[in-house]
């Protein structure tokens, strides 16, 4: 396999990373997954992994910030996974109890979750892709803009008319009686 002109600087950042930030990002990323050290470790292995897959130049100048950013978007995706983490909304985030809830609520939370992803499918391609981005890889708009080539206007643009089409597909459904497959 040919080596990268910037592999040697890639190495290098990935070393200066590990020395200045490892142990605040295990906690960091643990902390985000309920206290897991072992899991903690696990999300900057793949953050380490992704930054010395990413071009240097996108990274030498911010690396602490780009480092905390994959390092919570990565810890964000696997609680996501674990199914602990409903689309990012805060207000029902801040209103659930500090217990565990029950089977039965855990279920129902599955339920929604899975009817709001059937309703974003139905959306136009560029709405799928920026509620995608930002509510299952926590991009922010800058992000998201970046990654799509639209504007940072055009995103919140984009995401306004694709969440205001989900509320008004989530409140049709809501009065139809229910079918079940």
């Amino acid at each position: 396999m040919p080596e990268r002109p910037d592999q040697d600087e890639a190495s290098i950042l990935v070393r200066r990373a590990l020395d200045q930030h490892e142990s605040n990002l295990i906690a960091y990323a643990a902390s985000i997954l309920g206290g897991d050290i072992e899991r903690g470790r696990d999300v900057v292995q793949d953050s380490l992994l992704k930054l010395y897959l990413t071009d240097p130049a996108r990274v030498r100048d911010n690396l602490k910030s780009w480092l905390y950013t994959v390092c919570r978007n990565r810890a964000f995706d696997i609680l996501r996974k674990d199914h602990r983490l409903d689309l990012g909304d805060e207000e029902i985030l801040e209103a659930a109890p500090c217990h565990d809830p029950d089977p039965g609520h855990l279920a129902i939370q599955r339920e929604l979750y899975e009817h709001i992803w059937r309703c974003v499918e139905q959306l136009r391609p560029n709405q799928r892709e920026v509620i995608r981005l930002k509510f299952l890889h926590d991009c922010s708009y800058q992000e998201i803009a970046g990654i799509t080539g639209l504007t940072v206007g055009n995103v919140g643009f984009i995401m306004h008319h694709a969440i205001r089409k989900l509320r008004d597909l989530l409140a049709e459904e809501a009065a139809q009686p229910h079918n079940q497959h």
